[in-house]
């Protein structure tokens, strides 16, 4: 069991070893790569084993942030248009919408950014949730199936759906919904499975020299002979 010594001496380890990451990299770099963390940079990193080397990592389409910024731009005029000119009776209606509709923006903002689907040499997964969250995850080989579909209403922004099928009756990933360039993502899912099958291109043999017999005399610099 931990003491309160060690408990303090842990703190401030830590609090050394923060200032050490600061002084290397600076206070707003440290800051910058914090908040990238918070949009699923972190949850993306955790998920590699040493030596994994990611493919492609894909968010969702920029399509479904358009709710989520008309709810934080109205609340935003709310807040400047409105809020001011109103009775006080009326305010805290006022100010309680705002923050729903600004704490809406964000969170849905956030709960989209933080959903991404990796590939790697070995494995498809995707990880995402807010504050519940979740984790799927298939191996390249086990793909059996994909398939693209990209409905009318999402073409005009390079958009679609992509569905994975497997061997499994049930499975934790299957549908990967509004992406951007999904046939794109198909095919780069495509070349790995024949790449790991041994179907794919291999690398060009390099010619061996040919071997000398061991008679053979040594191979001598060719000079002009003297008269």
């Amino acid at each position: 069991m931990r003491t309160p010594k060690d408990l303090v001496d842990g703190l401030v380890d830590r609090f050394v070893r923060w200032l050490d990451r600061v002084a290397e990299d600076g206070l707003v770099r440290l800051i910058w790569w914090r908040i990238k963390s918070w949009f699923g940079h972190r949850m993306v990193a955790r998920k590699l084993v040493s030596g994994e080397r990611v493919i492609a990592e894909v968010c969702h389409s920029g399509i479904l942030y358009i709710l989520p910024v008309l709810a934080g731009v109205v609340g935003l005029a709310i807040a400047v248009f409105w809020v001011p000119f109103v009775s006080a009776n009326v305010a805290w209606f006022g100010i309680l919408l705002v923050l729903a509709l600004l704490g809406y923006g964000f969170g849905r903002s956030l709960y989209i950014a933080r959903d991404r689907f990796v590939v790697t040499d070995s494995r498809v997964y995707r990880v995402w949730g807010l504050f519940s969250l979740h984790e799927a995850e298939m191996e390249v080989v086990r793909l059996l199936d994909i398939t693209v579909m990209r409905p009318w209403y999402l073409r005009p922004f390079n958009s679609g759906h992509l569905v994975l099928e497997n061997a499994a009756q049930q499975q934790g990933l299957k549908d990967i919904r509004y992406v951007p360039r999904p046939h794109d993502l198909a095919r780069v899912i495509h070349k790995r499975r024949r790449e790991m099958s041994g179907a794919g291109p291999k690398p060009p043999e390099k010619k061996k020299p040919n071997p000398k017999r061991p008679d053979h005399p040594p191979n001598r610099r060719v000079t002009a002979r003297r008269r």
